[in-house]
């Protein structure tokens, strides 16, 4: 299975749907490791010492529905009420950080005799330095690093070298081998943590699976990062699993490694359970369809209603395939047609499009080949004489394939791109596998719809006139530097309706590039000032220090010329450290827009989750999303940044690449697309496009 639909095959039909994604994600259980299934597991006994009260952000009323629900955040608190740390210190003025290979000294800001300066801190002593008491809270820092080195110093007494490593690079943590396979080891990491919401410092745990370099993507190997189940499926079981590894990390490693010595002597225990918190629910999505109709579901709201905006003009559909590959454009025409399954009723049924004769055409290409796509790309042309044409391609590859079979279809999106016609590839084995085409259907109607102009859905937005402002990235990192900066920003509106791709910045010198940057942000900004305002920017966790000070101080400049508005930056990781279990529930998953608060700036949210209206886990469930204000670092109301939330939730709701996916807010989401296609196509050595389309070209 692979196309452009393969990571978004959680189709339209939620429970109804069998194992969409099948070797897609990269984690699951190996099926000669016993997992119990539900009815098996013990239920966890729970005590709630630790258990928050930190209640900053107004809670929902007037649901039907819960509006609390107690999360196990993946964060073992440490238990020992006062502690402290020695730590030798000597004033940044009078002395220098010695080189490499002596006594390693940190700079850090600390307040001594009622007088706060930097100071050079170290664990062990060094010239010039003197020992001083430093209380948990005096320096986050010190206390983390601290921690850290009780930990090694653990890990190198008890465990065999072999055992445990020492990982990452600014925020060290430790790894714990678990379990050892043929192709590749289990492990669990262990990272000091400060938990502000509670003033608490602790262990941030989380399951891994380092695959050997021949196994990387393999289906045993996503089986072991538990991603597929034993059977090779989608593993809808994974929170549950991954709490069971987790925990029994817990059972056969605490006893080993705790209390800790911290420097100066002082023992610290931890809690052997994870901490207890009440989460706060944002609201669940409403969409508007057609006729200006509300529904809770994408699929069902526009089958019953149409969509929000039909096509402006019908396109043309072209299909193009090999000759031997004919009958299967057939399957795939009856298919969208709505001839075949009643899992899709049809193009005309559902977006209103006329999909017959009048509006299908297609011929064969004998290769797909650099100069048999060329040629076939400009017969297209000339036969669309300016009309709206969608090329529906049936091939043999995809994005998915080994990389010997790459190349053709990258080559083939870019070509067509080139003569701005977003096409749509499927590929062959998406056809002829008849159940994968059923639940396939609807998303590649979906996207195609999208590609040709209609707006299939809008989402209720939380904060009106409200333009997202998503920043993408596509930097170019070779021999250890960067030698080309670019960015560009997806525009939507709150209601998740794209509005287009504009190049922020595009230079190989990076004072050039943040200048072109922050000039051509301002710029959107200005233009579009008399339609919103509000201004938010969304950007990934891999944006840079540089790009989001820029950012921070154009933002600030705005919002003291527009006092009317607000203006904020969001960033976003689905990739974090953090996680947490429902241990109330047997999936161990939370219900989906789960808010739970980690500091007044910090945020972790379930943009997918248990549903209220079904009480079992029907597919895979993504990580929960950490959120961070980057911009404003305070002034922003509990109500305001709430509001923000909810319009990020409400993105993940706008993903048309499919029907129910819900993962990210589309603002982070096409950026994150886009920087692929991009970077593929340098790569590759073909030429830069105009990224700018008049529709939304990667899905």
């Amino acid at each position: 299975m692979a196309n452009e639909e393969r990571d978004l095959l959680q189709s339209a039909h939620g429970p109804e749907s069998p194992h969409y994604i099948q070797n897609f994600h990269h984690e699951a259980n190996p099926s000669q490791n016993h997992v119990p299934n539900r009815n098996e597991r013990p239920r966890v006994q729970r005590h709630k010492q630790y258990r928050t009260q930190y209640t900053n952000s107004p809670q929902l009323t007037g649901t039907d529905r819960p509006i609390m629900q107690d999360i196990s955040l993946n964060f073992l608190p440490f238990s020992t009420p006062k502690y402290h740390i020695t730590v030798h210190v000597c004033p940044q003025s009078l002395t220098t950080r010695p080189h490499r290979g002596g006594t390693d000294r940190t700079l850090r800001n600390i307040e001594i005799d009622e007088e706060r300066q930097y100071y050079w801190t170290s664990f062990e002593p060094f010239p010039e330095s003197v020992p001083f008491t430093c209380q948990p809270l005096n320096n986050t820092y010190i206390t983390l690093d601290a921690i850290q080195l009780a930990l090694t110093v653990s890990c190198n007494e008890n465990l065999n070298v072999d055992d445990f490593r020492i990982t990452g690079k600014f925020k060290k943590r430790v790894e714990i081998t678990t379990e050892r396979h043929a192709v590749g080891d289990q492990v669990v990491s262990f990272q000091p943590y400060f938990l502000r919401t509670h003033k608490v410092y602790g262990l941030l745990l989380d399951f891994r699976f380092h695959p050997g370099a021949e196994h990387i993507g393999s289906r045993e190997a996503r089986q072991l990062s538990l991603s597929l189940d034993a059977n090779g499926n989608a593993n809808k079981n994974r929170y549950a699993d991954k709490h069971e590894k987790l925990r029994q990390c817990i059972t056969n490693f605490f006893d080993i490694l705790f209390p800790l010595t911290l420097p100066g002597g002082d023992r610290i225990d931890i809690d052997r359970d994870f901490l207890l918190t009440t989460t706060t629910q944002l609201s669940l999505k409403t969409y508007l369809v057609g006729t200006g109709n509300k529904s809770k579901s994408q699929f069902l709201g526009v089958k019953r209603s149409g969509p929000f905006n039909e096509i402006p003009e019908i396109p043309l559909f072209c299909f193009l395939y090999r000759p031997e590959d004919r009958p299967l454009s057939h399957d795939l025409f009856r298919a969208l047609r709505g001839d075949t399954f009643r899992t899709f009723p049809g193009m005309q049924s559902m977006f209103r499009i006329p999909f017959d004769e009048t509006t299908v055409t297609g011929f064969p290409i004998s290769d797909y080949n650099t100069d048999e796509i060329n040629a076939v790309t400009e017969r297209v042309v000339s036969q669309s004489q300016g009309a709206n044409v969608i090329p529906v391609v049936l091939t043999p590859f995809s994005k998915h394939d080994d990389l010997a079979d790459k190349q053709q279809y990258w080559e083939l999106k870019h070509t067509f791109l080139s003569k701005r016609m977003p096409i749509q590839v499927v590929a062959t084995d998406t056809v002829a596998d008849r159940n994968i085409l059923k639940w396939a259907t609807s998303n590649i109607a979906l996207q195609i719809f999208a590609k040709a102009g209609g707006t299939p859905w809008q989402v209720q937005p939380q904060t009106k006139r409200c333009l997202i402002v998503g920043i993408g990235q596509a930097h170019k990192y070779s021999n250890g530097k960067f030698s080309r900066y670019f960015a560009y920003s997806v525009l939507t509106n709150s209601s998740g309706v794209f509005e287009t791709v504009k190049v922020l910045g595009d230079h190989h010198n990076e004072d050039r590039y943040i200048e072109s940057f922050s000039n051509s942000l301002k710029r959107i900004f200005e233009e579009y000032s008399n339609e919103y305002t509000h201004f938010v920017v969304h950007s990934t966790f891999a944006i840079r220090r540089r790009e989001l000070e820029s950012i921070a101080t154009l933002l600030a400049d705005l919002q003291e010329r527009h006092r009317d508005g607000y203006f904020a930056a969001l960033k976003f990781d689905d990739r974090s450290k953090f996680f947490g279990f429902a241990e109330d529930h047997n999936s161990c998953v939370p219900y989906e827009s789960t808010l739970l608060q980690l500091a007044y700036d910090e945020y972790l949210v379930w943009f997918e989750g248990l549903q209220y209206q079904q009480p079992s886990v029907s597919k895979l469930i993504g990580n929960p999303v950490h959120i961070r204000f980057t911009y404003p670092q305070s002034g922003l109301s509990s109500e305001v940044r709430r509001a923000f939330l909810q319009d990020a939730v409400n993105l993940s709701g706008s993903n048309w690449r499919g029907f129910n996916a819900k993962s990210l807010p589309v603002s982070v989401y096409y950026a994150k697309i886009i920087a692929w296609y991009l970077k593929e196509f340098e790569n590759r050595g073909l030429a830069p496009i105009d990224v700018a389309h008049f529709s939304p070209w990667f899905l």
